[in-house]
């Protein structure tokens, strides 16, 4: 059974073309943008706002202490926690994932596909190879507008970028965990509207769950039910061994919920009986 169809490769990237494309130019510029907004604020403004006025309780928020943020390696880093950031990445990974069967069940262009001789699998694994291999260059993106948002900003010198490799990779992941599930409802779906909305509310939940777990320590075993507990970028700018053996575990962890998704779903479709084309 043939896994490769350059049709349905380029079927499949003509369809997410838009939204890469957009999430390319966004992803390009909010470094840029991010830096120099942060930089009209005086580091010692900063400092005194983050370690005095804020409540010292609210550092299991940010996962990482206040003294930490308060540095520009910290300040920068809080752009990967920014919601322009995490928000695009669940949105590519619900949009992409939502795609793979629903949506193409919605639009009708399944059955037209599925005329042809292509395979189930065929058709699911070029999906899932095309959202994955766009999640990584997304990812690239926004590391390189980082670099170069510090390279020409007023922080140049005093903020290594290649730090934020490890930080650009637990998005990788976490695009690629979304998108995973998200195909895998879609697999069992004939609806994109309600693909969509049992990963948003999926997505609502992994926000107050690690929320939860975070501020009430009776309940701190709540925040392993969020796959959010495994984004935490903000820790992974150290420069050091352990920033990248957390990578290790976090991406492990995401990249291993969302590959076991694909493979799932692709059972799923693969034997799943389809709806009759109205």
């Amino acid at each position: 059974m043939r896994l490769w169809n350059h049709a349905i490769w380029r079927k499949t990237w003509g369809d997410q073309r838009g939204l890469f494309l957009s999430l390319v130019a966004l992803w390009g510029a909010f470094p840029w943008i991010y830096i120099w907004l942060w930089s009209q604020i005086p580091m010692p403004a900063f400092q005194d706002v983050l370690l005095r006025a804020i409540p010292q309780d609210w550092q299991r928020l940010s996962g990482v202490p206040f003294s930490e943020v308060a540095t520009h390696v910290g300040r920068v880093a809080l752009a990967f926690v920014d919601p322009v950031v995490v928000l695009a990445a669940t949105v590519w990974g619900i949009t992409r994932g939502s795609d793979a069967v629903s949506g193409q069940l919605d639009r009708g262009t399944m059955e037209m596909v599925l005329a042809q001789p292509v395979a189930r699998t065929e058709l699911f694994v070029s999906q899932a190879t095309a959202t994955t291999s766009a999640a990584a260059a997304l990812a690239a993106v926004l590391w390189l507008g980082t670099w170069l948002g510090i390279a020409s900003g007023p922080w140049a010198g005093a903020v290594p970028p290649s730090r934020y490799v490890p930080a650009a990779a637990n998005v990788f992941g976490l695009m690629v965990c979304i998108a995973g599930l998200s195909s895998l409802v879609s697999a069992l779906d004939c609806h994109r509207w309600r693909s969509i909305g049992i990963l948003c509310g999926f997505y609502v939940f992994s926000i107050l769950a690690k929320l939860i777990g975070r501020m009430s320590r009776p309940f701190e075993w709540v925040g392993y039910l969020s796959i959010l507990n495994a984004y935490e970028p903000q820790r992974l700018v150290g420069g050091t061994t352990e920033s990248w053996m957390l990578l290790a575990r976090y991406d492990g962890i995401l990249l291993g919920i969302g590959l076991a998704a694909y493979v799932l779903g692709a059972v799923v479709f693969a034997r799943r009986d389809l709806p009759a084309p109205l």
